[in-house]
């Protein structure tokens, strides 16, 4: 344990008049390791109505780097709270001798850092040390091995500042996870209330899941019945009085406890977070007729506290913007340290807010313009420089806007769903997700892109894809197809309780091994298939084989997946076709819909079971890839990586395939579909998803002398 430094200060040097101001119990560590929590505790003398709003209180603590950096950080006020579980909740204590003010802060270098703290109020500001005595300082240790802070690395990518067996360097980081955005809760004697695990309990279970197996979850921090810092917090059962509001002056501290946990838990076991700021669903007016839905514009305090009449006068009301500041400036000060935070989101699909307006071309612009203003704010006090962004449910459910709401954002968000119960048998998701992205980068080519939500469509009170897809097919080759769509990551599932329930998480684990071996990518790659459009959402591809990948321009690194199409979702169930019939008011077998079954003999539900599993779709197991500016005969190394561990297969042998042109002088790099996974000769798929990644890498050296270090 570091040894902590307790300074008791009985006052501090007034700056520009005289002030009562004093400081005390300031503890700090007098060693920090490096990408780890410095943080500093101490008491003010004085109590504040407002200790969250900066125009009343303020406390900055400036950090001078080894090399003469210097590092701004706001200070917070703080409550600490204790933790227990009892039976199946979660029962939170306050810890009145725990309760005053921190500034936490992460050394990027090694050395000596020195500090000084400044307290403003309206009487005046004080500085600890006062000019002219001794300095506070820690040491900043060497480690081995750690992560620090995530940062674009180009156009296209995301990087990581890392320490690996003692050397400095940036990895490429891909977000590899789902959306977890909140845990459980149930009503109890009318009054909501919360679920086994609950809180902590429930993070630290889905934490355990991901450890290992992604490294990534995106959370909601503004959802009044779950994990929020304003609004509306519920009593816990047998305790059915009035909520309490938080807003403005108040924050809840309880649940920023709980966020404090959840983000330290998160980062011991590998996990970035990407918290969400606002919600849709706590600004629209209720028009269900679920009386205790506390996420609604009635129930919204900046509605029955500010006063505001319409949800779209958050975006201009000068009040509204104040105290919206204020909470963003709480949220950076307090969680601005960790390293996990790979992100910080302003809201969860604004645009599903525009029903209540009356002009949508102006809310257009207010709204992109709250959106620049609050970036330029963060960028003003996040010393720590976290990627900003903001979603909408798609590019084409509200054009105008999506053209110009990421213009101050660092990448782009789109969300995407589809109704698969629904869905024509030639429809893949896959495939909408690969073009959804292709789509964007049309519209923002020099911004990564993430598909921060999609879903197979889902009914209440459980997904019905939960039980017409156990094995997460679907998801899988989701997962797949989406990462080589050039995009900074593959999609981010929703709902994460379709995938704990099933057990599914471990489809996650490919994926993150494979993308832990890849280099930082450059933003010259670009995303293609090699199927022919023969619909707006049908492919057809030669061989029966799809294929996704991504290339760099010059065409010397290819990263990719390719899947026997009988293995796609939609082609691999198989329906009932009485109860189809039925249901869609036909004699005649017709589309799935909700009320429709699989039929339990199909491989979906027998994923196991080997001949249930579909044969290869064509005798040919050729995959030919474009290429333009390379010369025909050019060799290239190729790889293949198992879809079920990430790993690579025969890292004993080396493959080589070279370049090649048709009658039309069209040239392509012809590779194989693995045998020993798509058999041909003997009509047999081996693996499960049927289905194969892989990577192209050009050499100069003479083929037949190459050796690879795997």
């Amino acid at each position: 344990m570091k040894k902590l430094v307790l300074l008791v200060i009985l006052g501090m040097v007034a700056v520009g008049g005289y002030c009562q101001t004093r400081v005390t119990n300031l503890v700090y560590p007098n060693s920090v390791d490096l990408f780890d929590l410095c943080e500093l505790s101490f008491q003010l003398n004085k109590s504040y109505d407002n200790p969250y709003d900066p125009d009343v209180i303020s406390v900055i603590a400036e950090f001078i780097a080894p090399d003469g950096s210097r590092y701004a950080v706001n200070g917070f006020y703080y409550e600490g709270y204790t933790f227990k579980k009892q039976k199946v909740y979660e029962v939170a204590s306050p810890n009145v001798k725990d309760v005053g003010w921190r500034v936490r802060f992460t050394p990027t270098q090694i050395g000596i850092w020195t500090f000084r703290l400044t307290v403003t109020d309206r009487s005046g500001s004080v500085q600890m040390p006062a000019s002219g005595t001794r300095t506070l300082s820690f040491s900043c240790n060497k480690i081995g091995n750690g992560k620090g802070f995530i940062s674009m690395a180009n156009k296209r990518f995301l990087k990581r500042d890392v320490v690996e067996d003692g050397m400095r360097q940036f990895h490429s980081f891909f977000p590899i996870g789902p959306n977890i955005a909140w845990y459980g809760y149930a009503y109890h004697k009318g009054v909501p209330c919360y679920s086994e695990p609950f809180g902590i309990y429930e993070y630290d279970r889905y934490i355990d899941s991901l450890d290992g197996n992604a490294n990534y979850m995106r959370i909601w921090i503004s959802r009044y019945q779950y994990l929020s810092l304003y609004g509306l917090e519920f009593a816990l059962p047998g305790k059915a009085h009035a909520p309490v509001v938080f807003f403005d002056h108040t924050i809840n501290q309880k649940d920023a406890a709980e966020l404090d946990h959840i983000v330290a838990y998160a980062k011991r076991h590998d996990v970035t977070i990407m918290p969400c700021f606002f919600h849709f669903g706590d600004f629209e007016k209720n028009t269900s007729k679920d009386v205790n839905n506390p996420s609604v514009w009635s129930n919204n305090p900046y509605h029955t506290i500010l006063g505001l009449e319409s949800p779209c006068e958050f975006f201009t009301d000068e009040k509204a913007i104040h105290i919206t500041k204020n909470l963003i400036r709480y949220i950076v000060s307090r969680w601005g340290y960790a390293t996990n935070i790979m992100a910080w989101e302003f809201w969860n699909e604004v645009s599903n807010l525009f029903d209540m307006c009356d002009d949508n071309e102006l809310i257009y612009q207010e709204v992109r313009d709250w959106h620049n203003e609050m970036a330029a704010y963060v960028s003003e006090i996040d010393p720590f420089n976290h990627c900003l962004t903001t979603s909408m449910g798609g590019i084409k459910e509200h054009p105008d806007l999506f053209s110009i709401l990421f213009d101050d954002m660092d990448f782009v968000q789109q969300h995407n769903y589809q109704n698969i119960q629904k869905a024509k048998s030639t429809e893949q998701f896959s495939y909408l997700l690969y073009k959804s992205a292709i789509d964007v980068h049309k519209e923002y080519p020099s911004k990564p892109f993430f598909t921060g939500e999609f879903g197979f469509g889902q009914t209440s009170p459980a997904p019905q894809y939960a039980d017409k897809d156990p094995y997460g097919i679907d998801l899988h080759n989701s997962l797949w197809s989406s990462l080589f769509s050039s995009s900074m990551g593959p999609a981010v599932f929703w709902w994460w309780t379709y995938i704990d329930s099933k057990g599914l998480f471990k489809l996650y684990a490919p994926i993150l091994h494979f993308c832990e071996r890849l280099p930082i990518l450059s933003e010259s790659f670009t995303a293609h298939q090699t199927g022919k459009e023969v619909g707006k959402k049908r492919l057809e591809f030669p061989n029966h084989i799809q294929t996704y990948y991504m290339i760099n321009a010059t065409e010397d690194t290819i990263y990719g997946w390719s899947q026997d199409t009988a293995f796609a979702y939609q082609s691999l169930r198989r329906l009932t076709d009485k109860v189809a019939a039925r249901s869609e008011g036909t004699k005649k077998a017709g589309h799935f819909v909700n009320d429709g079954v699989f039929d339990s003999r199909g491989y979906v539900y027998n994923i196991h079971n080997t001949s249930k599993k579909p044969r290869p779709s064509s005798n040919n197991n050729t995959i030919l890839i474009p290429v333009e500016h390379v010369d025909v005969g050019s060799s290239y190394v190729l790889k293949w990586y198992n879809t079920e561990t990430g790993y690579a297969y025969d890292t004993s042998k080396v493959h080589v395939t070279h370049v090649t042109s048709d009658v039309f002088g069209n040239k392509y790099i012809s590779i194989s579909f693995p045998s020993y996974i798509r058999d041909v000769q003997r009509n047999v798929i081996q693996n499960t998803f049927g289905d194969v990644a892989f990577s192209l890498i050009r050499v100069s050296t003479p083929v037949y002398k190459i050796s690879v270090k795997n």
